[in-house]
């Protein structure tokens, strides 16, 4: 189960409040938002918030394992030999201040919903959400503004998070290929 064989890549941003999948295949790249939820069409996210109390690691995963259920539909909808469990990588999104040890409890929690078979897996990876959307931008707005030829100038953008709860607010810079952060998030 290592990086190399990875076909499939699937972008999970598992939010407070609403929560949405985006997959593309590493050849074809072209990055495919599920926009379908059960009986819901032409939403791309749909709601998160579930009322467990103290039971916070239960409702994440049993969210998560009915998001598994959609995301593997997708997937082998669209590639039917592909092995789940040795051929995609995940990318969970997770706040900016989590810690290590509730990424540990975000991935016990997606052990126990049956996105990964083995809890140490690499197939299973964590960034914040600002990281997300800084690559993004990079990969995307930067370019079609015409903004990424930046080899000797200083390209400055920031990234706004308008969550369910809260507002994240992130100013990066680039310098040639190397992105930075200039201020650390607030919100």
């Amino acid at each position: 189960m290592s990086l190399e064989n990875v076909q499939v890549i699937v972008g999970i941003d598992f939010g407070t409040t609403f929560s949405g999948f985006s997959y593309c295949h590493v050849v074809s790249r072209d990055i495919v938002t599920n926009d379908r939820w059960d009986e819901i069409t032409g939403q791309f996210k749909t709601n998160t918030i579930l009322q467990y109390d103290s039971e916070f690691d239960k409702a994440i995963t049993d969210y998560l394992r009915e998001m598994v259920k959609l995301i593997k539909e997708k997937i082998e909808s669209h590639w039917e030999d592909l092995n789940i469990f040795e051929e995609v990588l995940f990318v969970l999104t997770v706040p900016a201040e989590y810690s290590e040890k509730e990424k540990a409890i975000m991935r016990d929690c997606a052990y126990k919903a049956g996105l990964i078979n083995v809890k140490s897996t690499d197939l299973l990876q964590f960034t914040t959400e600002p990281e997300a959307a800084a690559v993004y931008c990079m990969e995307h707005c930067l370019k079609e503004h015409d903004l990424s030829d930046t080899d000797s100038a200083e390209t400055t953008f920031m990234i706004v998070d308008c969550g369910g709860g809260t507002v994240d607010l992130t100013t990066r810079k680039i310098v040639g290929k190397d992105v930075g952060e200039i201020t650390e998030r607030s919100g």
